[in-house]
């Protein structure tokens, strides 16, 4: 099997002839460190990496610096962010704060070609050799994005309209991008949002009903309807909504950290629908350890993780800046030296 044909073989429910690997994002610093260069596309064939993700949403935004010392920028969603050692600035606070903003408001051109560099060049080089992933967002963080977190949390009681609306901007342009990803041969939609905390949602579960799974599952229908995958990514604790999530069609889900209290055994065992993405703490192991000891940790969550299908092994978030290059390589050669299966699902080891 090649990468592409691996990732959907368990997508569908099938065995593959190993446990593929995915990344959301990688920082360069690591990149560098394994490979010499920055190179994404290179290090996923240096490392034989089966899913490639397009960049992170906030690259496909121009950036105006500033204060470089602060390392402050406004995006062309004029949003203020700033820059913090990571690939994604932090979000400061938007430019909407009344409802009369909001319906004035102008969104970026989703068409922009400026858009899609990144995924043109991952169709040109991977198209049918490794699974293409394209991220994008759906509509719970440029609620916050465009106001602030607590401006859209006071919202949704005292101006729900405004959140609705904000919902509806985010919606719209992240449909069209989806739409212009998948023409231009993306595999998947993976939307990025967050949802959790370590021990809990954000908001209530009512408030993800009213107000942001109906955009979320608008996308996840266009998605379904074109024949490509719908992904979700969303750290934290969700455990009282991954029901929701699954019914509305949504084929793998990352991280479903177990260190926010989710038991990627359990939701296998529950959602025989659902792959599972994830697995590997992004912490201790990947900053602190040796690589043998790397390699003994990975092959104990393959051990528990992998038996039967259904599982793609990656990290509990992202590939941080303080992850050693030699741990993350080590990962990925633990994957594919333990993560054979034989015929019946099972470990070939």
């Amino acid at each position: 099997m090649n990468s592409y044909e691996r990732v959907t073989a368990v997508l569908n429910g099938e065995i593959p002839d190993r446990v593929p690997a995915f990344e959301l994002m990688i920082d360069p610093k690591v990149i560098q460190g394994i490979i010499g260069t920055d190179r994404y596309t290179d290090l996923c064939e240096a490392l034989d990496i089966d899913i490639v993700m397009s960049q992170t949403p906030s690259k496909m935004y121009r950036e105006e610096i500033l204060d470089k010392k602060k390392q402050l920028i406004r995006n062309e969603w004029g949003v203020l962010r700033q820059y913090n050692g990571e690939i994604v600035p932090h979000p400061l606070h938007g430019p909407i704060e009344t409802l009369e903003d909001a319906i004035n408001y102008q969104a970026p051109d989703p068409t922009d070609d400026f858009r899609f560099g990144y995924l043109k060049e991952l169709v040109k080089r991977f198209k049918g050799k490794r699974f293409i992933g394209f991220h994008l967002h759906d509509g719970f963080n440029y609620s916050y994005y465009l106001t602030s977190m607590q401006d859209m949390m006071i919202n949704l009681i005292e101006e729900p309209e405004l959140v609705h609306r904000l919902v509806e901007i985010s919606i719209d342009h992240n449909l069209k991008l989806a739409e212009i990803a998948l023409d231009l041969g993306a595999d998947a939609i993976l939307t990025g949002d967050d949802y959790g905390s370590k021990t809990n949602l954000l908001v209530s579960k009512e408030h993800f009903e009213e107000f942001f799974f109906p955009g979320l599952k608008k996308i996840s229908d266009y998605v379904t309807e074109r024949g490509a995958v719908m992904m979700k990514h969303c750290c934290g604790n969700i455990n009282t909504i991954i029901p929701n999530m699954v019914d509305m069609g949504i084929r793998a889900m990352h991280p479903l950290d177990e260190n926010s209290g989710i038991n990627q055994v359990e939701i296998k065992e529950k959602y025989p629908s659902l792959t599972v993405i994830g697995g590997i703490d992004c912490d201790a192991p990947l900053t602190n350890y040796t690589p043998a000891q790397v390699e003994d940790y990975v092959k104990e969550v393959l051990r528990t993780h992998a038996p039967g299908g259904r599982y793609i092994c990656a990290s509990s978030n992202s590939i941080h800046s303080s992850a050693k290059p030699e741990n993350f390589a080590a990962m990925q050669q633990a994957v594919h030296k333990w993560g054979r299966y034989l015929p019946s699902g099972e470990l070939d080891w």
